[in-house]
């Protein structure tokens, strides 16, 4: 269904309460906004007395809304100071008016003033939406909300260098680790492992899952993890696990992964206990699924915050401005500062790329005041707990010592047929995935060990190696590690640059106290000094080691399986500079980007 162009928020104030409705019911549910919304009362009363109590309201009560849709959330601008109060939930579902799809803003769980009023909003034209307000179930008002930000400047607004107008800051999402794992009966395994095999390595994987049409899915895989017998000589059962690397919020992916993609998973969950048969509700799998997610130990993302739009954004920025420049070549030389305005004068006429005059967005304020917290938290409670530590650690010293020089690492060596379904799996891109499975070395100690390894790290790569950079390692997205089987074993995967052979001398070049850090705690590793001394020092065991406990990853996607790190991160620098105020100097180093 179009929109009806001829309507603007002016016009709205004319309309009567039935023509208002039938405005409702005939227009579609539109996008999910984002950003600022400017807000105007509808009173429906005629277009003097309705434009004069918007104008009073506007002044004195409610200002508009500013949506968040990385969080599923608004807030309104309340009070004449414009004050962002009142929040609400924001997801698509039926409207109360015509049962037919619209946008929900949802009070009820966020708010306990507002807990009785639920807002629904449909696109009348572009950026310009409707809205319904409810006091339970009593439609009461009509409202509009325009956004500015759906119609991009004109190319004369502004001079090309001068930079963009100030507007509400925009808010992006943070980047989450999903992963779902469930035991597959030991009569069902094979079933699952030929059901990935056919499904197959990168090209095919949209059999299984259609990951494209997934929101905010950076990477994901479908793993099966081999079961066999523990150290203790129990059984460990077989599990599929599904990993993801998503924009938040988690909610809002594992809905999306069931509505779109439940008979792939119905392929490989369904052989699992309890999983919701043929014809269950989607809210059943989806808190089948929400019941079977592991959480990290640890969770490594290149850049915090930098969500999938930005990245594809910015990649075909990039793609754009090549072009223009090829196109240009072969005219008379400019300097520098010339062919800079030049590029902002093409960038500003392109209504696809309006968004480039803007910053990238931060993740929301929330997210990132909890972040604050507990960097400030963590160290603040290591100071409390220093006069035991003071006694601890010569003990823990001691018996880490005495457990090391009992070690006896594996002189295992991968077989060929092991190493062939691995190669089998990799190479199809400019990334890679990897995914490793091990036992923990039995006894509390190393499990104590190692869980305060992974708690440090976590702290870590949230908070000091989060930029780009895992301490001198810069072709890795995203990385996590994991208990499972009872911190019997822990999980290993990332997504990298290259080949698995650059990826492992990478680690070993420049942080190999680190991988024995943590890789010292599994059963067979090379033997290490003090923790972090030798290990993976002794490149072939460890490279033994790594392969041997590779799992094969058969079904893997990557959003953009074109780009590496550091593309992206030039990207980014090229969107940042595009507008920024630069010097000769700084506009040389931009155009050396191209």
């Amino acid at each position: 269904m179009s929109h009806d162009t001829r309507v603007d928020a002016a016009a709205l104030l004319t309309l009567s309460r039935p023509a208002l409705d039938q405005l409702f019911r005939s227009s579609p549910a539109g996008g999910i906004p984002t950003g600022e919304g400017r807000g105007t009362v509808l009173l429906a009363r005629g277009a003097r007395l309705s434009g004069a109590a918007a104008r009073l309201a506007r002044a004195v009560a409610w200002q508009g809304k500013v949506f968040d849709p990385g969080g599923g959330e608004l807030l309104n601008r309340v009070t004449p100071f414009g004050v962002a109060a009142i929040r609400a939930k924001v997801y698509r579902g039926p409207s109360w008016f015509d049962d037919k799809e619209c946008t929900v803003l949802d009070y009820s769980r966020t708010s306990f003033l507002a807990r009785r009023i639920r807002d629904e909003i449909r696109e009348v034209a572009p950026g310009l939406y409707l809205g319904i307000v409810y006091w339970g179930r009593h439609k009461v008002l009509n409202f509009s909300l325009s956004f500015r930000s759906s119609f991009p400047p004109a190319p004369s607004d502004r001079s090309p260098g001068a930079p963009a107008s100030r507007a509400a800051p925009a808010t992006s999402s943070h980047q989450v680790a999903v992963t779902v794992r469930a035991v597959v009966p030991a009569d069902r395994v094979a079933d699952v492992q030929r059901r990935l095999s056919e499904a197959g390595p990168k090209g095919s994987a949209g059999e299984v899952v259609p990951f494209s049409e997934l929101a905010g899915v950076h990477f994901a895989r479908l793993v099966l993890v081999p079961g066999g017998t523990d150290l203790a000589g129990e059984a460990v059962p077989a599990s599929i696990v599904w990993m993801s690397e998503v924009d938040a919020p988690l909610d809002a992916h594992l809905a999306d992964l069931v509505r779109k993609a439940g008979s792939g998973l119905g392929e490989v969950f369904g052989a699992c206990e309890g999983y919701p048969a043929d014809g269950a509700p989607e809210a059943a799998r989806v808190a089948w699924l929400r019941e079977h997610c592991v959480p990290s130990a640890a969770f490594y993302v290149n850049t915090v915050g930098r969500g999938l739009e930005q990245i594809l954004q910015e990649a075909r920025l990039r793609e754009a401005i090549e072009t223009y420049l090829d196109e240009r070549t072969a005219r008379a030389p400019q300097d520098p500062a010339a062919v800079r305005a030049g590029i902002q004068r093409f960038v500003t006429g392109r209504a696809d790329l309006a968004w480039a005059r803007e910053p990238a967005a931060r993740p929301r304020l929330r997210w990132r005041i909890r972040q604050a917290v507990h960097r400030v938290a963590v160290p603040l409670a290591g100071l409390a707990l220093l006069p035991v530590a003071a006694f601890a650690l010569p003990v823990w010293a001691v018996l880490l010592r005495w457990h090391e020089r009992r070690d006896v690492p594996s002189r295992e060596r991968p077989d060929r047929e092991h190493v062939a379904r691995l190669a089998a799996c990799e190479d199809f891109a400019a990334q890679n995935p990897f995914t490793a499975v091990g036992f923990v070395k039995p006894g509390r100690f190393r499990r104590s060990t190692l869980t305060g390894i992974l708690f440090a790290v976590d702290y870590g790569v949230r908070h000091l190696f989060h930029r780009g950079d895992l301490a001198g390692v810069k072709t890795i997205h995203f990385a996590r590690w994991l208990f499972i089987d009872d911190k019997r074993r822990v999980l290993f995967a990332s997504n990298y640059d290259g080949s698995l052979e650059s990826y492992m001398d990478d680690f070993i070049d420049k942080v190999a106290w680190g991988l024995n850090a943590v890789f010292s705690n599994g059963h067979g590793y090379p033997r290490t000094r003090w923790l972090v001394r030798d290990g993976a020092e002794d490149e072939q065991a460890f490279k033994s080691y790594l392969r041997c406990h590779q799992v094969p990853t058969e079904v893997w996607y990557s959003a953009y399986d074109t780009l590496t790190t550091h593309n992206i991160d030039t990207n980014a620098r090229i969107r940042a500079g595009l507008f920024a105020e630069l010097g000769p100097a700084e506009t040389q180093a931009w155009l050396a980007l191209f």
